[in-house]
C-alpha cells in the first residue's frame, strides 16, 4: 500500500516517528490503522484525525519556538 502526503504531513509524520519511538513510516501507520479499526479507547476517525491536527500545531509552535532561540543564540 502506498499514499501521497504534502511536506508538511511528512515533517509531522516524522517529528511524530522519531518522538513515539516508531522505528519506521510503517510501523506508525501499521500502529495507527489497527487502533482506528479496533476503536481503542473509543476513537474513531474523527479523533484520530483531531489528534493528529493537534500533533501537528503543536510541532509547529516547536519548531517556530526553536528557530528563535536559534535567532536568539546567533545574536550572541
Amino acid at each position: 500500500m502506498s499514499f501521497r502526503v504534502s511536506d508538511d504531513e511528512f515533517r509531522a509524520l516524522t517529528d511524530v516517528c522519531l518522538s513515539r519511538g516508531f522505528p519506521s513510516y510503517s510501523d506508525l501507520v501499521r500502529t495507527a490503522v489497527h487502533e482506528l479499526l479496533s476503536n481503542r479507547g473509543g476513537l474513531g476517525l474523527s479523533a484520530v484525525q483531531g489528534a493528529v491536527e493537534s500533533l501537528s500545531k503543536r510541532i509547529d509552535l516547536l519548531e517556530s519556538d526553536l528557530k528563535e532561540v536559534i535567532q536568539s543564540a546567533k545574536k550572541e
